[in-house]
């Protein structure tokens, strides 16, 4: 019963940020013809503020309860950015089709920021109230038992959690203080911890032979641009991963004392290679299940590029 409180929480956080992207509904739109209408998705990320109640910590905590199990982690040092990935518990004799995608929690170091960033970042991660972990646990071990009011309701606040912020707007001034600093600490203050970007399993995909294809099929079938920061492709099959994503479409958003216009997400895509060439490979364990530090750098700049970076 864990699994479809899990499968509850991806679907309701993928639907909504299917329905929120205009980068996806357009990638939908093309993808149906070619037979696939609900694409293989790889892992979808959560940024958040670091602060007394936010932050990996307890971002970690909120999917444990659910079932998740860490991976990995890494750190971005331009970004003063940790992050982990989890994958859910006993996923690596499962057909890799079956799987949920993993989910990246991320957040950022305080004491590599200046004194004026950490003051405002202090300022808006103090406003948010604690997680309910405890009834998210007790909700969990419910659910566990076969409750399935409990999946509801434990889905609920999990939920609630994930989608939005816990702090009020930034003014302007504020914001473009932060964003001359760290491009993607300005986006988490402005949108909080909704999933910035969800990724498509290509190497899933039967219709495409590799990613460089998948590509030509977003810039030319799609007409969507393609993040060229470090290379429309990052990675290969010496990394075990390769990786790209669009640039995010600009929206108006009105902070506290005026509008800005800012990417609301992107969509990334990866191709992940076997690590055995001895089988075909069908099991999640069968493939490159990591991610690499430098590969991941480049693609989160999709937050914050605009088209005409490209």
């Amino acid at each position: 019963m864990l699994h479809q409180l899990r499968k509850k929480i991806v679907q309701t956080l993928w639907e909504s940020y299917r329905t929120a992207s205009p980068d996806m509904r357009l990638i939908d739109a093309a993808l149906k013809p070619k037979g696939i209408d609900q694409p293989p998705l790889d892992h979808f990320a959560v940024i958040d503020l670091p602060g007394p109640h936010t932050g990996i910590p307890i971002l970690k905590e909120i999917f444990a309860a659910t079932g998740y199990v860490s991976q990995g982690q890494g750190y971005l040092p331009d970004k003063q950015n940790d992050f982990h990935w989890l994958a859910e518990s006993g996923c690596q004799e499962q057909r890799a089709l079956d799987v949920l995608p993993q989910v990246v929690v991320a957040d950022f170091r305080l004491d590599e920021m200046p004194a004026d960033i950490r003051v405002i970042i202090e300022q808006y991660s103090s406003q948010a109230a604690p997680a309910p972990l405890d009834q998210i646990r007790r909700l969990s071990r419910q659910a566990a038992s076969g409750d399935l009011s409990a999946v509801s309701s434990c889905a609920d606040l999990v939920l609630n959690y994930l989608t939005g912020r816990s702090w009020t707007f930034p003014t302007i001034r504020e914001f473009h203080m932060v964003r001359e600093f760290n491009e993607l600490l300005a986006w988490v203050l402005v949108f909080g911890r909704r999933p910035n970007h969800f990724t498509l399993s290509v190497h899933l995909m039967s219709v495409f032979p590799d990613l460089a294809e998948f590509h030509r099929f977003i810039h030319e079938e799609v007409s969507l641009p393609l993040n060229h920061e470090g290379g429309v492709m990052k990675g290969g099959r010496t990394s075990g991963i390769a990786q790209g994503s669009t640039t995010g479409l600009a929206r108006t958003i009105r902070l506290a004392d005026g509008e800005v216009s800012i990417p609301a997400g992107f969509v990334e895509f990866v191709w992940r290679y076997p690590v055995s060439s001895g089988r075909a490979p069908v099991l999640w364990g069968d493939y490159f299940t990591g991610f690499i530090a430098q590969h991941a750098d480049r693609v989160i700049e999709s937050l914050y590029l605009l088209p005409d970076h490209a």
